[in-house]
Parts: structure tokens; sequence; C-alpha cells
């Protein structure tokens, strides 16, 4: 009898459990989405505030930065105002021709804006610290970008409801804080002035350029000629030490063209983005022009090189594209010497002594002078 029994209370015991689960079940089925969503608007939230954060504190910087030259916080504070959502409308590209000149017209325009602002901002400050400032401000602007682009859709997906939209931003969050948190440390280098991992090119033309009088080819471009391997080698880079990339498309086309194209080869080094897993600074060598341009520079190059028949031999150290606006990592630093053997080495392979060849360090050349030993 007592056996009996206690199967039947077990029997009635599940039945019950089941019975919950089910229910449960039922029950998180209909409020699951909204569970998630609710957690993603909570992780989203305090990625904003961050987001929000780093805004402000480079905001901050810059103002204070740029109030040592001549502007008082308040007068810095309202010209920022008045740049703050700048942009650059990209030429029409229905009818391809002529988009690339195009689209360098608008570039001069923009970096002419931006410098003429410059002036304004700081009229005290010395040519080198205005390029400095401005792409300090160009930082600013960016994390001002990111900051309300993340909002728009979180706001837009609270309103809707639209689960896509938080879920796109949620699993977008950690390169979203990390690219931003890359652009607020960057803002301190180009405060001090310290050379970043995109001035690697600029480093090994330098080292290159030894002691040699550079002299100014093309807008904040400069070069010196040296002897490598018993060939006559043309170096180039940005001018220094302030925050430039200059135009070496135009300097390479006007050395190329002033030589009516007697040059043997062209070397062209620049930092490259890296892939996840590879290491920092590995050094590999390819074919075509090393720039990191929206197009004009490069085709120069590449139309130069072609009327010519002029070899494009190219350099490249890999590093994380968030390494090249922050303050360069000593493995960076450190592979000039593994750069300049393979310069050497493409010398010997590639052309005859007594041949011209030039060589180009792209990137930008902040704290990065223009001569070993140099005031500049």
């Amino acid at each position: 009898m007592y056996p009996i029994k206690l199967m039947q209370v077990g029997n009635q015991s599940d039945w019950l459990s089941w019975i919950f689960f089910i229910i449960f079940i039922t029950i998180m089925q209909f409020y699951a989405s909204k569970l998630q969503a609710q957690i993603w608007i909570s992780e989203i939230s305090k990625a904003l505030s961050k987001l929000e954060s780093y805004t402000n504190d480079a905001t901050q910087k810059f103002v204070e930065e740029a109030s040592k030259y001549g502007r008082s916080k308040e007068e810095i504070q309202s010209l920022f105002k008045r740049i703050k959502g700048f942009f650059l409308i990209e030429p029409v590209t229905l009818d391809p021709a002529g988009a690339v000149k195009r689209l360098e017209h608008l570039i001069q325009n923009s970096r002419s804006h931006l410098n003429k602002f410059m002036e304004e901002i700081a009229p005290k400050a010395t040519q080198w610290k205005r390029s400095n400032l401005r792409d300090q401000l160009a930082g600013v602007l960016a994390l001002d970008m990111i900051y309300r682009i993340v909002r728009h859709y979180f706001i837009l997906g609270k309103k809707t409801q639209n689960l896509i939209y938080i879920a796109q931003i949620q699993m977008l969050l950690p390169e979203i804080l990390r690219t931003a948190r890359a652009y607020w440390k960057a803002g301190e280098a180009f405060r001090k002035g310290i050379p970043i991992g995109d001035g690697i090119g600029p480093m090994v033309a330098l080292r290159l350029i030894g002691e040699s009088e550079p002299i100014e080819l093309a807008e904040n471009i400069v070069g010196a000629e040296v002897e490598i391997e018993g060939r006559r080698a043309f170096i180039i880079k940005a001018k220094g030490p302030g925050s430039e990339v200059g135009r070496p498309g135009v300097a390479i086309e006007r050395v190329v063209e002033s030589r009516e194209g007697n040059v043997a080869l062209i070397i062209m080094i620049d930092a490259a983005s890296k892939l996840e897993g590879e290491p920092t600074a590995e050094v590999v060598e390819g074919i075509g022009a090393a720039i990191g341009d929206p197009g004009p520079e490069k085709l120069r190059i590449e139309e130069v090189a072609v009327k010519y028949n002029i070899p494009l031999h190219a350099i490249a150290i890999k590093e994380d594209p968030l390494d090249a606006i922050t303050a360069m990592r000593e493995e960076i630093a450190k592979s000039a010497d593994e750069v300049i053997e393979r310069v050497k080495a493409a010398i010997r392979s590639k052309t005859m002594p007594g041949d011209f060849v030039l060589i180009a360090g792209i990137g930008n050349t902040l704290g990065v002078g223009n001569k070993v030993g140099g005031a500049s």
C-alpha cells in the first residue's frame, strides 16, 4: 500500500513540475527578446557615457593647449562650435572622368580651410605647432562623430524598439570603443609632438638623409641626395617636425620630370595595416605605390612611373591601424634598421652602380625632423 501511494505522490509532483516548466518556457519566449534588448540597451548606454567622456576630455585638452597661443579658452570654445561637425563631400563619380582631379581640389580646399582656422584659433603659434593642433583637432572631431553616430542608432533603436539597430551597435561596441580610445590617446601624442606609428616611413627617410642638407620640393615635402651602395639616391619625406604628410606624389613627379625620367627605381616606404595574429612591425615587400592616400597623390606616382617605365618597389611595416595614430611603439621604431637593410638590398638587386634611385618615406612626420642633428 505505502509504496503505491508514494509513487502516486511522486507522479503528481512530476506533472506539476512539467506544468510549471512549460509555463516558464512560454513566458520566457514572450519576454526573452525584450529582456535581451534591455540588457543590450544597458551595455550601450554605458559605452555611450564612455564615448561622451572621451569626447569631452579630448575637447577640453585641445582648448587648454590652443589657449596658450593667443586666444582665451572662452574664445576658443566659441570658435570650436563653428568647426564642430566639419565635413568633406566627395565628388560625383557617376561620370568618372576627372573624379580624382576633383577630389584633389576638394582635399586641398579642406586642408586650406583647416589651416586658416588654426591661424585664427592660435595666432601666436608656430607653423609646426599649428599643424599639431590641427591634427589634434581632427582627433576631437573624429571622436565627436563616433559619439554622434552611436547615439543616433541607440536613440533610434529605443524609439522604434527595433532589435536590429540595438543588436548591431552592441556587436560592434568592442571595436567602436577600441577605436575611440585610440583617438583619445592620440591627442596626447599630437599635443607633445611625439612620433606616431604612421611616422616610421619619415623616420627611415631621416636616417637615410643623415646630415645632408634637405631642400623643399613641394608643399611640406623636403628631400636630399645621398650615396647608397654606389648609387645616387634622392630621399624625400614630409617636412617636419610638425604633423604633416605633405604631397609626396607632386614631389616624386617633379623629381622624375626634372630628370626626364632618368630614374632607375622608385622605392616607397610606409606603414601598412596588419591582420590580427600577425606580429607588429613585420617588414614586408611588394610592388606598387605604397601610400595611404585617397587617390590624387597615388595617381601622380603611378602615372609618372608608367610614363617612364620606372619600377615601383614597396616596403611596408605592418602595424595595427590604431597604432598608426598613437605614440610609436618601440618595436615599430626598431624596425627602421631592417627597413634600411631591405632598401639597400633592393637597390643592389634592381639597379646598377651609378644609377639614380628615388626613395620616399611616406607618412606623418610628427616629431621627426628633416636631417640628423638639425634644428628642425
